[in-house]
């Protein structure tokens, strides 16, 4: 999960601004989640923009800055999905323990071919695939750690328990 920390502090003049953490790190990740959100509250308000309350130039202006913000963060997406991807890929290559933790058999078995996002990375169901699920019995009282592989195929029944 991605985190931004920040306190929203006072300027010389007594406006209110934000503060980003003396440790922070400039991420392109954050650049994007901005620019989606000023997008989000941009069209927020511009829907309920009306003649009454604001000119004609005003709401024009408004939907060329949505647009603007729009086609950057569309530009942004791709960048992020095509680095998510990679990571995917380059964990898939790392041979770890497992790329992808569920809750259950058949939270495993819904995963769907394509797409799969975890921990900011990016999988398919590829041959190697390795899920590590953590699934409590009902019997024992126990959680169960197991973790499987797609060998063979990327159906479910090509799951193989390591």
């Amino acid at each position: 999960m991605l985190k931004i920390e920040y306190e929203i502090e006072l300027n010389e003049s007594g406006r209110p601004y934000i503060k980003l953490s003396d440790d922070y790190v400039d991420k392109p990740e954050d650049k994007f989640f901005t620019i989606e959100l000023a997008r989000y509250f941009l069209q927020s308000t511009h829907s309920r923009m009306t003649p009454e309350k604001y000119d004609q130039h005003t709401i024009d202006t408004m939907d060329i800055g949505i647009r603007l913000l729009g086609q950057i963060g569309d530009e942004m997406a791709e960048i992020q999905y095509n680095g998510m991807k990679t990571q995917g890929e380059l964990a898939m290559m790392l041979n770890t323990n497992y790329n992808i933790r569920v809750n259950s058999i058949e939270e495993r078995d819904a995963l769907p071919e394509k797409d799969i996002v975890f921990n900011d990375k990016i999988f398919d169901r590829v041959v190697g695939l390795k899920v590590y699920c953590r699934t409590f019995n009902n019997e024992t009282l126990l959680y169960e750690n197991e973790t499987y592989e797609l060998q063979g195929g990327i159906t479910n029944d090509n799951w193989v328990k390591l």
